[in-house]
């Protein structure tokens, strides 16, 4: 006699489950194994002896200093870096020709979309930032973006800043190390010649004001309340404008500003405003120290977006097991965020960590100064992968961005403690799982 149907349904999706579990063990496997083999090849000097560390410091905030297919006829070559022999026994990146010629051949620019479907791809993102006006313009930041899309990434997040006096002001404006709008857009065109899309991050920093940062902005009275959002509401909706011009598909209508997303009611306003400017994929940056717990509009947004630097753990020497032990926490409260939202998938629109000593334990201060440990970075990349990447049962998560990359070839490097991968044995990680297969993810996205 035939099993009844509910029993065929449940099976057939038991077998399913069991399926992607295997497939992930497999993949988490071999992951060990290439970070076993780079420690290997690293001659990197046994680890120091453990000791526990204090409590952990209150967090504190991070600031800075597939599409359809492009027709034949325009789609340039990716020139990927290779490995040279090791130095000091670490992969040493070959410098590239740029892929493309200064003279850049004309690009058609498609209309940004708000199609949930987008959402099915991984976002296997890197953030690319400079500090100095025409910096994302110079042949050493065509040269950097040709290394970066070697790594595998199908997106990058584009950084630009205006300041307000301090923390006390109303007034947000364009400083002039700002990016230009010509400087965003080369980087733009240049990405889409790639095939890759982006992730245009407008954000705001001070100006004259060292004690505070952006998450600290707050008013008493309603009045300063009002004229802080009606400059921030013009500062925005430019780059809501520009980012619709020139195609860009993902566009962050807010960055780690804790002290004023409480504001609901302010904050669906300028979503709104944002939504008769822009037609693509919307989201908000939030900080990982509990903004992404207050934050009560995600449901205006088309993903959650998330600056993730958690506090992982606090050990001076951390083993791989202690990192994903420390990725408990954090993952329960994103998935509990995830419970209250359940139709907004989240992506990491960033993560990252410095090749620094005790990078697990501070990993969002970019202020500290401390020993290289290449080691520490490559298992704190290991074991944010092997946390969320394709993992069975988070399939609400889509991707993320990495902090980050330079529009400098000549950064990074084995003496280099800062956050970017580049010629470090995080960045063979980060290439090892953003160039895997993978089956593609199903949104829950609804409009």
């Amino acid at each position: 006699m035939g099993l009844p149907q509910t029993k065929i349904i449940l099976l057939n999706r038991h077998i399913r489950i069991k399926s992607r579990l295997v497939t992930w063990n497999l993949r988490r496997g071999l992951g060990i194994l290439l970070l076993a083999m780079l420690f290997a090849c690293a001659n990197v000097p046994p680890p120091r002896e453990q000791s526990a560390l204090p409590s952990a410091p209150q967090y504190e905030p991070t600031l800075t200093p597939s599409p359809t297919p492009l027709p034949p006829n325009v789609t340039p070559t990716i020139a990927r870096p290779t490995l040279s022999a090791t130095q000091n026994g670490f992969p040493q990146v070959v410098p590239t020709t740029p892929s493309r010629p200064i003279t850049r051949i004309p690009i058609t620019r498609r209309v940004p979309s708000r199609d949930p479907a987008l959402l099915n791809e991984y976002q296997r993102g890197i953030a690319y930032i400079a500090t100095n006006r025409d910096e994302y313009r110079s042949m050493s930041s065509q040269r950097a973006l040709d290394e970066l899309f070697a790594t595998g990434a199908n997106y990058i997040s584009l950084l630009v800043t205006w300041y307000q006096d301090d923390v006390t002001t109303q007034e947000i404006y364009r400083a002039p190390n700002t990016p230009s709008d010509e400087d965003l857009a080369y980087v733009i065109e240049y990405a889409h010649a790639h095939g890759v899309k982006v992730l245009l991050k407008p954000q705001v920093d001070f100006s004259n004001d060292e004690a505070h940062w952006r998450g600290q902005i707050a008013f008493e009275s309603e009045q300063d309340w009002h004229a802080w959002f009606a400059s921030y509401r013009e500062f925005i909706l430019h780059y809501a404008k520009f980012a619709q011009e020139n195609g860009v598909e993902e566009f962050s209508v807010g960055t780690e500003l804790v002290g004023t997303s409480a504001r609901t009611a302010d904050w669906r306003a300028i979503i709104r405003a944002a939504r008769q400017e822009y037609t693509g994929l919307l989201t908000y940056s939030a900080n990982h120290s509990g903004e992404e717990v207050q934050v009560q509009f995600w449901n205006e947004l088309d993903f959650i977006g998330i600056n993730v630097f958690y506090h992982l753990t606090n050990y001076r020497t951390p083993s791989m097991e202690q990192i994903l032990e420390g990725w408990q926490l954090p993952v329960r409260q994103l998935t509990n965020v995830h419970n209250n939202f359940p139709k907004r998938p989240i992506v990491f629109t960033e993560v990252g960590y410095p090749s620094m000593d005790l990078a697990s334990v501070w990993p969002w201060n970019w202020q500290r100064n401390g020993a290289v440990d290449l080691q520490e970075q490559a298992m704190l990349y290991q074991g944010l992968f092997e946390t969320w990447w394709h993992h069975p049962e988070r399939e609400w998560f889509r991707g993320m961005f990495i902090w980050n990359w330079l529009a400098d070839p000549n950064q990074g490097g084995p003496d280099d403690p800062n956050y970017t991968p580049h010629g470090k044995p995080a960045e063979q990680i980060l290439k090892y799982y953003y160039q895997m297969d993978a089956p593609l993810q199903q949104s829950n996205v609804t409009e």
